[in-house]
């Protein structure tokens, strides 16, 4: 079985800032360039509009942290500082 490696407190650190920052500015774009086409649907209440926009943030943050996991996962077994 393959020895596994911890990740330091700072690798962690490092990792959450990159992952929370790029997700707000993320976010920011899908607002400006995302949410215009939904204006109708958001004024009305509508409800399938409002699921079909949670699931597009929510699977857009999901492979956000899913890529920075695989990245910091890689470079913890490169560099000591992680």
């Amino acid at each position: 079985m393959p020895e596994i490696k911890e990740q330091s407190n700072k690798g962690s650190m490092i990792e959450t800032i990159l992952n929370v920052g790029s997700g707000y500015f993320i976010a920011f774009g899908l607002n400006l360039y995302f949410l215009p086409y939904f204006v109708d649907g958001i004024s009305d209440y509508d409800i399938g509009i409002a699921l079909m926009i949670g699931v597009v943030y929510t699977s857009i943050s999901m492979i956000r942290s899913f890529t920075f996991r695989r990245i910091f996962n890689k470079l913890t077994g490169i560099r000591r500082w992680l």
